[in-house]
């Protein structure tokens, strides 16, 4: 009986890797002029940034439904395999909710282990990919979701974004709160902790926030995994993991992209960085 990994559209694992390990996505929901698009699926992220930067409401969004990940589940559960589903921190979304009604509902004790990330977007890409590679060991459930508990201790991820703006009407703000009313020309660094977005650092420019991205990430070596995510300067992305090449090759490094779900939070020119530290 093997063990697959199920993911939800936050983790914003890139495609190619999800069909590559076999990895399954739920998709989150983004409502934009009151059209329901599921996250990865509807809507591609330069229609949806094209649209975020032009349109004047903010997009809206929900985690995926109880039925969606009934559905994903059981369809997992009759191939006879066990489940390990990995998610967005509780604290940003109902989505680990939603999957653990969902395992409620699917007969006494199924074999699913669920984990509350506390993380969001490539932090849990990047221990996605480490639960999928250790599923290829043939490893048990049980074990595996062991060891994702202590990666995510060893995770960090760091984010800047162009304008707090969006997650501030999205209402994801956390302790970044401290940070509105005295930006004007810096380019907040953020981070998440205990589940929630904190404020790390203002840099008063797009460069020196690269520089300090790197850095933070530095700090944290040597590395395991390490991954660079962007909305919509990909050159930035690329910049980054030029940066990062001596701690781990270049072809090492995951690239991703900020989906319609988080990017309705980062907005336009956000790029980020994540770690898994060696243990």
């Amino acid at each position: 009986m093997a063990v697959r990994i199920v993911a939800d559209s936050t983790s914003d694992l890139p495609p190619a890797v999800v069909e590559e390990l076999g990895i399954t996505i739920v998709p989150a929901n983004v409502v934009i002029d009151d059209v329901n698009y599921r996250d990865g699926v509807d809507l591609t992220p330069d229609d949806f940034y094209s649209r975020l930067v032009s349109g004047t409401a903010l997009p809206t969004t929900s985690q995926p439904s109880v039925g969606a990940f009934q559905t994903a589940y059981q369809e997992l559960l009759d191939q006879g395999h066990e489940l390990v589903s990995i998610h967005v921190s509780g604290k940003l979304s109902g989505t680990v909710n939603s999957a653990t009604q969902a395992r409620a509902s699917l007969g006494e004790d199924p074999p699913i282990e669920i984990i509350d990330s506390q993380a969001a977007s490539i932090a849990v890409a990047l221990v996605a990919i480490e639960a999928a590679e250790l599923a290829r060991q043939s490893m048990s459930r049980e074990e595996i979701a062991e060891r994702v508990r202590g990666t995510l201790s060893r995770t960090f991820a760091a984010f800047a974004v162009d304008t707090l703006e969006y997650l501030q009407k999205g209402g994801r703000i956390g302790k970044a709160q401290a940070f509105v009313g005295s930006l004007l020309s810096v380019k907040p660094i953020l981070t998440l902790m205990d589940g929630e977005v904190h404020p790390l650092e203002r840099p008063r420019n797009h460069q020196r926030a690269m520089r300090r991205l790197v850095e933070l990430v530095s700090e944290k070596a040597p590395a395991s995994r390490l991954g660079v995510i962007y909305s919509t300067e990909q050159e930035w992305a690329a910049e980054l993991c030029d940066s990062l090449s001596d701690l781990l090759p270049r072809e090492q490094i995951v690239t991703a992209r900020f989906g319609p779900a988080l990017g309705t939070y980062v907005g336009p020119r956000a790029v980020g960085v994540a770690i898994v530290s060696e243990g």
